[in-house]
């Protein structure tokens, strides 16, 4: 495969010219230091090194004289998300512009000089104090949730409070810095540079995961009702989710259709194979399956609250929730739960307890009258009392905007597959066990296999309706909650101590349980991105893990196909929201975000179809967008046939108008996508190149994307659901020493190759690895969640497991192709 361009020698190179440069600072050799240091701000200017670059410049600036220089890029290291770089450059800035001696007063009479006797000097009337500017630049509307701030003046006296830094981590001493230590978790180092006081200035690294320890601010809260928000537009929000209700309505139809019309075909091949009465094909199949799927979706929403105890009840012991128990944990919980619902006049939703220690909550029903929020006691004993009335008024959000329904409904839509995925699986392993006979054994694992998996992709399949209401409902929600309780910060606390809590469970677990993942489009936090934020926020700050999240300009393009929106831009807008209110915000976030590019005037479509070939997020999206771009091949050809069709030239007039052109263009429109994308998606793997970067490193870089596949090596323990659960690779994750990552895992012979191995003496699984530590290889996807494909995974004992992602990313370009040219040959029918 042919090699494509790998920024990591470029990143090695950065860090070796980064020590360079400081090290030459220290040494007082400026010139060097700054020709050292310029270099790496250049190649990785929005990275940590890049930061620490930045500071290392303002030292040898201020020292060469360059004081205009250091104020410029002290003033651009200000806005920085990250307190520790915030509260350095605030103190440079102060060092380097100091106040300025008062005017000497102009037409002052000598009567206003000191007389020597008393020393009293007149206050002049005409010398006032300037007036401090609290305006800012005009706040404009957040295109999620309609939030604008109100135009309003601020009192002096009401100023919001100055941002409280966590503590810096204790210094670890004069020890020397291992070889292949990492730049973002450096010692605390001293840089002396030539000023007036002979002070040291020094530049903090980022937190390192070996002393970094989570500290929360515990900002306040709105004291009276807090000033309304800009009304929510919750007619057109309803009609949206409504019409993802009806989406899924379609799908499950086509899906079952699709089921029964494909069992039928197969019976009759049996039939005629064998002859047997028993694979006659079923005449029930043949019917419409319209009535019964509209009956079922009715019957399931109509029941919905039952039905989800019934589950609940049965594999999580669900019970009912006293409000002497809620009162003892959170007393500002059951009072927000009666004010609140006799000012919507609807009754108090029932309160059901689920006996999990991992932090969750989610509300469901078809009704208000019939609501439920059910809360784990995970939540209870984790989050304190204010912040439980944070997480309870976001689920009377649910309720009061009526997207409960519809998500109830879905919940028990895809719950159907997950069961028969889950219950299949499990029910195997028993027979399996009682059975003596290695060809019915084998005959079972066959059977199952193929059923557990084909349930697991229509489980996914299902969700892909829901997606879009999924992620809206969680801004209204938080926004809500934000309102009702006057109480931004604390939701902030409790949405990143759910993700934390989620983390910890799955660690603690040593897999996803069912729950979390069939549950997981109802909860606060996704369990996606919980994996390693939540695992992550123990060992570095949450400004920094999250800065992707509000940084990345193609971040919103990434989570199409996410059920949670990401949880930076959550916690942003909760930041916004304080700030509207005037209070201190628990995390720098607010001002954190992309720097507006200047505007380069109005461009003509092709211009910007052009600008947009040569973007990121074109060859990220390639397979897709050549679907579209397929069909303007197609027009291409029907012109060229209806010309032709208007001359005496008929050979080719046939093109006008042929629609086995068109359905056959759309899948080779994929197929190149695919192979365009495929070098830069699939690099070359060589030792040299491969980095073993720790988790805040990869969650700190706000520039990268999917595309960018870094290739590394990570070393860590091999967590996940074994058995023929996970035959496919669906929980596999990798707890490394500062977090846990996702992988991704292709077998080389694909899903067959997953689920039958024995048909090609592949042995080993990666669901086989799973308790051991391994060393996972592969490429590095940094998008809405973070993840590892794999190229290989090797255990301690020497078992390796090869992935075969790049090989069938071609087979399915390929098999696009010939697909798309059988259909044009064929021609029409």
């Amino acid at each position: 495969m042919a090699p494509s361009t790998n920024p990591n020698p470029a990143d090695s190179s950065a860090k070796q010219s980064l020590e360079a440069g400081l090290a030459a600072l220290k040494q007082q050799d400026y010139p060097t230091a700054i020709a050292l240091l310029e270099s790496v701000t250049q190649t990785a200017a929005n990275q940590p090194s890049g930061i620490r670059a930045q500071m290392g410049l303002v030292a040898a600036y201020k020292a060469t004289g360059n004081v205009k220089e250091a104020i410029v890029l002290c003033s651009s290291l200000a806005k920085s998300p990250n307190s520790q770089v915030k509260t350095w450059a605030d103190r440079a800035l102060k060092e380097l512009t100091p106040p300025r001696p008062p005017k000497p007063p102009e037409n002052k009479p000598k009567s206003a000089e000191t007389p020597p006797e008393t020393g009293f000097v007149a206050f002049d009337a005409a010398t006032k104090s300037p007036k401090k500017s609290l305006g800012g630049d005009r706040p404009t509307v957040d295109k999620k949730t309609g939030f604008l701030p109100l135009e309003s003046a601020v009192e002096p006296g009401n100023a919001k409070s100055q941002p409280i830094s966590p503590p810096p981590p204790p210094p670890t001493g004069p020890t020397s810095e291992p070889e292949n230590s990492s730049e973002t978790a450096p010692d605390t180092a001293e840089i002396s540079g030539e000023n007036s006081s002979g002070s040291p200035t020094d530049i903090p690294g980022f937190a390192s995961p070996n002393t970094y320890q989570l500290t929360w601010r515990e900002a306040g809260r709105v004291a009276k009702s807090p000033r309304p928000l800009k009304p929510l537009k919750l007619l057109e929000f309803r009609v949206q989710a409504v019409a993802s209700a009806i989406a899924l309505f379609f799908l499950g139809r086509f899906v079952l259709q699709f089921l029964l019309t494909n069992t039928n075909s197969l019976l009759v091949q049996l039939y005629i194979f064998t002859r047997l009465p028993i694979f006659a094909p079923i005449q029930l199949f043949y019917r419409d399956p319209t009535p019964f799927v509209q009956m079922v979706f009715g019957l399931l929403l109509a029941s919905s609250p039952w039905l989800i105890d019934a589950l609940l009840k049965l594999f999580c012991g669900i019970e009912t929730l006293r409000g002497s128990v809620l009162s003892k944990h959170s007393k500002e919980a059951s009072r927000v739960l009666r004010s609140y619902c006799t000012k919507q006049n609807m009754p108090v939703p029932m309160l059901k307890l689920l006996p999990l220690n991992v932090p969750v909550a989610f509300s469901y029903g078809c009704l208000p009258r019939f609501a439920r929020i059910a809360v784990s006691r995970g939540l209870l004993e984790q989050l304190t009392d204010e912040e439980i009335a944070t997480i309870f008024a976001r689920e009377l959000g649910h309720i009061s905007h009526w997207d409960f329904a519809p998500m109830s409904l879905a919940l028990l839509v895809i719950q159907i597959p997950y069961l028969i995925y889950w219950q299949v699986a499990h029910w195997q392993e028993r027979l399996c066990d009682l059975m003596t006979i290695e060809f019915l054994r084998s005959a079972v694992k066959f059977v199952a296999a193929a059923i557990s998996a084909t349930s697991y992709g229509i489980y996914k399949l299902f969700r892909c309706p829901m997606l879009w209401l999924s992620r809206r409902r969680v801004y209204f929600s938080d926004r809500t909650a934000a309102e009702i309780t006057g109480n931004p910060n604390g939701l902030t606390r409790a949405l990143a101590k759910i993700a934390i809590g989620i983390a910890d469970n799955i660690e603690q677990q040593k897999q996803t349980s069912f729950f979390l993942e069939s549950f997981d489009l109802l909860l606060p936090v996704g369990v996606g991105q919980a994996v390693s934020l939540g695992s992550a926020a123990l060992h570095a700050p949450l400004e920094q893990i999250l800065l992707w999240d509000v940084s990345n300009r193609e971040r919103n393009w990434l989570t199409l196909n996410r059920a949670h929106p990401l949880l930076g831009e959550r916690l942003k807008l909760l930041a916004l929201y304080a700030q509207f209110w005037q209070l201190e915000t628990e995390l720098d976030l607010a001002n954190a975000g992309v720097q507006e590019q200047p505007r380069k005037g109005k461009l003509s479509l092709f211009k910007s179809i052009l600008e947009f070939k040569d973007s990121k997020l074109f060859l990220q999206g390639a397979p897709f967008f050549g679907i579209p771009m397929s069909l303007a091949i197609v027009g291409v050809l029907w012109l060229i046939g209806w010309i032709f069709s208007r001359t005496s030239i008929w050979q080719l007039d046939w093109l006008w108008g042929d629609r086995s052109i068109l359905w056959g263009c759309l899948p080779i429109g994929f197929s190149i996508g695919t192979l365009m994308r495929i070098n830069y998606f699939f690099p070359d793997i060589t030792p040299r190149e491969t980095a073993s970067p720790s988790l805040p490193e990869i969650l700190s870089n706000p520039e990268s994307l999917p595309l960018d596949a870094e290739p590394v090596r990570l070393e860590g323990q091999l967590l996940g659901r074994s058995g023929m659960n996970n035959w496919l690779g669906q929980d596999l994750i990798l707890q490394t020493a500062t977090g846990l990552v996702r992988l991704h895992h292709v077998s080389r012979f694909g899903y067959i190759g997953s689920l039958w191995p024995f048909l090609f003496k592949e042995t080993t699984r990666p669901s086989d690895l799973i308790g051991t530590s391994v060393v996972a290889t592969g490429w590095l996807r940094r998008g809405a969640t973070v993840a590892i494909d794999l190229e290989s995974l090797r255990s301690q004992g020497g078992r390796v497991s090869d992935s075969g992602h790049p090989i069938w990313s071609a087979i399915l370009a390929f098999a696009a192709a010939f697909w798309g040219a059988y259909i044009i040959i064929q021609g029409p029918r």
